[in-house]
């Protein structure tokens, strides 16, 4: 994302900070040594997902009702059957 055109000035650090400690927290959740401890990173990783979806909403309305969109696409052909 650093040499990305989508964001700038303040937004593009913000979406930087978020996106660092999103990846921090699933390589956290890899290295999970328990359940509480994966629950508790996937609660920071899916925190952070939606503050950085809130952000981009701001900015660009529409944002996060694609996104839904996408996920129940995914959802979707994920579980059709065959």
């Amino acid at each position: 994302m650093a040499d990305s055109n989508l964001f700038e000035g303040e937004l593009h650090d913000a979406m930087q900070q978020l996106f660092d400690e999103t990846i921090e927290a699933m390589q956290l959740a890899k290295a999970s040594p328990d359940l509480d401890d994966l629950a508790a990173t996937f609660a920071v990783a899916l925190l952070k997902l939606g503050l950085a979806t809130g952000f981009v909403e701001q900015h660009h309305p529409g944002f996060a009702k694609d996104v839904e969109e996408k996920r129940q696409r995914v959802i979707a052909a994920l579980t059709q059957k065959h």
